[in-house]
């Protein structure tokens, strides 16, 4: 008798633990918003959301790469933008230097002017942002240049992984902005105009006119090459962007649940496990006055 009731009573703890253990996870559920509590509640849809939340943080890692570079690039445009500016400051100066009425001091205080532009100048062009110095090229942990324009970096571009099959070509274009891989050394023909003020020669100093366009225009193309740069990176940040999004709401359906029937199992469950323990109570209530 006593081997009876003992398994009457293991089977009533049993039912009560299975019980029990189907309301919390209903409960979970409905709570949650989630269809799978356990990856054995399907492991189907298990292992499509791990795959899911793997491309997700794929997809997180090149946008952050790109916000990066992006950050950079649109450095770097702002920065070309303000270099040439001051190439039309130049032209201000050498316009007023070349009128044959200055006398050696005003050349002379147009000179300083143009000496000051040229140090603004290389601070632009040691701009540093997120990756190292912006115009070094390849070189980022070099500073480029130093205060008479000399170049320490490289013509060659940075290869980032934008998460294509192949590294992006990332050409902030400093060599092209400042030095003579442009076209011209920018640097240089501030030094002529410099010196030809200095020297208190107006022919000399308009002579300096053509250069400082040409030299204007060469930061102002290297401009436009990195503003095209830019555009891309936002583009395929978009791009990404979209497809996160697709894989988010792939994710929702797959795993969210129908909130009216997570809902109608919890309540049903805690009903039948508020049932049970009382039957059950009464079962071995009986069975200890049998005693």
């Amino acid at each position: 008798m006593r081997v009876t009731e003992n398994l009457k009573y293991a089977n009533v703890l049993r039912n009560l633990s299975g019980l029990a253990s189907q309301q919390a996870d209903a409960s979970k559920k409905a709570l949650s918003g989630s269809a799978i509590a356990n990856p054995s509640d399907d492991p189907v849809a298990a292992a499509e959301l791990v795959r899911n939340r793997a491309a997700l943080s794929r997809i997180e890692s090149h946008r952050s790469t790109i916000r990066t570079v992006l950050g950079d690039t649109e450095l770097a445009e702002g920065t070309l933008a303000q270099a040439s500016d001051l190439f039309a400051s130049a032209k201000e100066l050498a316009l007023q230097g070349a009128n044959g009425s200055l006398g050696p001091d005003e050349r002379g205080a147009l000179a300083e002017s143009v000496r000051h532009l040229r140090e603004q100048l290389a601070q632009l062009a040691n701009t540093s942002g997120a990756r190292g110095y912006l115009f070094a090229g390849s070189q980022t942990s070099v500073r480029p240049f130093d205060a008479s324009g000399t170049f320490f970096g490289d013509g060659e571009d940075a290869q980032v992984d934008l998460g294509g099959s192949s590294p992006v070509t990332v050409d902030l274009a400093g060599a092209e902005a400042f030095t003579v891989a442009g076209g011209r050394d920018v640097f240089g023909d501030l030094t002529a105009l410099e010196n030809a003020l200095n020297a208190n020669d107006p022919t000399a100093v308009a002579a300096t006119l053509d250069d400082l366009d040409t030299s204007r225009r060469q930061v102002v193309d290297a401009r436009a090459r990195v503003g095209l740069m830019a555009e891309r990176l936002r583009t395929s940040d978009s791009i990404f962007e979209d497809g996160s999004v697709r894989l988010n709401e792939h994710e929702q359906r797959v795993a969210q649940a129908d909130p009216i029937e997570a809902y109608s199992r919890m309540m049903s469950l805690n009903s039948a496990l508020e049932q049970a323990i009382t039957v059950s109570r009464q079962i071995l209530d009986t069975g200890n006055n049998r005693f």
